[in-house]
């Protein structure tokens, strides 16, 4: 089942994150409705990050650093079926995936619920060219001080999920 499109059905979902009903992915910020998203943060054998720069014609953030894997969930589609569809679109590899839990935020004026997940590997490669120009494994140290020296280069949720996991796994990923 590919990503879901702007066509595409989303669960909108209440404060509480529990399905309230579904929305077409492209009305979502229109229509102010809560929704489900799922990041990835992959790590190679060395503990490197990797991240992804957006393509240059992404509606949003485009150019900008953001997780190793992320997207929308489908109606009714788990966080972790989800974290290991985008994983095997974007990055062409298919590694188990590790929870860290929920993260929201705030996006657009509508409430984001993020599942985080970590994974490894060491050779993915670009399987969506027209949404990602470029993947980079980085050590956590320098991430962590371009995320704080130059914030506008990544993307809101990229900064967001970064925090969590420092916060939930202690970076010992």
């Amino acid at each position: 089942m590919p990503a879901p499109g702007p066509t595409s059905l989303i669960d909108a979902v209440d404060e509480r994150n529990e399905p309230v009903g579904v929305v077409l992915r492209s009305e979502v910020f229109e229509l102010r409705s809560n929704f489900r998203t799922v990041h990835v943060l992959v790590f190679n054998s060395a503990g490197d990050l990797l991240l992804q720069q957006l393509g240059p014609s992404r509606e949003r953030h485009p150019l900008r650093w953001g997780s190793s894997v992320a997207g929308y969930l489908h109606a009714g589609e788990t966080y972790e079926d989800a974290a290991r569809r985008r994983l095997h679109e974007e990055l062409a590899v298919e590694p188990p995936v590790i929870p860290l839990g929920v993260v929201s935020m705030v996006d657009e004026g509508v409430m984001k619920f993020v599942g985080v997940f970590t994974a490894q590997a060491d050779h993915p490669r670009i399987g969506e060219p027209d949404h990602i120009a470029r993947l980079e494994f980085s050590p956590v140290e320098r991430v962590r001080a371009d995320v704080q020296r130059q914030p506008e280069r990544f993307t809101d949720a990229l900064r967001e999920v970064f925090a969590f996991w420092e916060k939930v796994d202690g970076g010992t990923s």
